[in-house]
């Protein structure tokens, strides 16, 4: 998509994502969510 490059999302795309679908996560929360994304 457009808001992933090479694999990686920023926790301020993710945070407009998240706000889109109703949800208002803190910038820690976004952190955690894109560290499990990016763990193998």
């Amino acid at each position: 998509t457009a808001m992933v490059r090479d694999g990686q999302i920023t926790t301020k795309e993710l945070g407009t994502v998240m706000r889109s679908l109703g949800q208002n996560p803190s910038e820690s929360e976004l952190q955690d969510m894109i560290n499990e994304v990016d763990a193998d």
